[in-house]
């Protein structure tokens, strides 16, 4: 990565935007959500870019920031995934809403006792 410093700020940056994203999604603010999706890709851009290993001088502080960069980005994944979660949840609530209106109502499952009369 160019600057270990660097990156961990981008890192900062993209756990915010995470957060926010799970916010938002919560919310159902769509439309800000995919506001904010710009500036993640410009910041996992910058993430994925990385530089030779020969070239980053190895010291002590360079080793304890690399582990606290691979926390975070590990952290950041789970972030990611959560959110991932969330977004499938609400795209299949939608697909099911849009079944039952497409079906008119009448597919719907026999659960519940019409009139306290189960069906034997």
């Amino acid at each position: 990565m160019p600057n270990l410093n660097e990156a961990l700020f981008k890192i900062g940056a993209l756990e915010e935007i995470l957060e926010r994203e799970f916010a938002l999604l919560k919310e159902k603010d769509f439309s800000q959500f995919e506001a904010l999706q710009q500036r993640k890709n410009e910041l996992l851009g910058f993430l994925a870019n990385s530089e030779d290993p020969e070239t980053i001088d190895v010291d002590a502080q360079t080793i304890l920031q690399s582990d606290e960069l691979s926390s975070r980005l590990q952290h950041c994944r789970d972030m990611q995934q959560r959110n991932e979660i969330l977004v499938r949840q609400k795209l299949s609530s939608i697909r099911e809403a849009l079944q039952t209106l497409k079906a008119g109502g009448d597919s719907r499952p026999n659960t519940y006792e019409h009139l306290g009369k189960g069906r034997r």
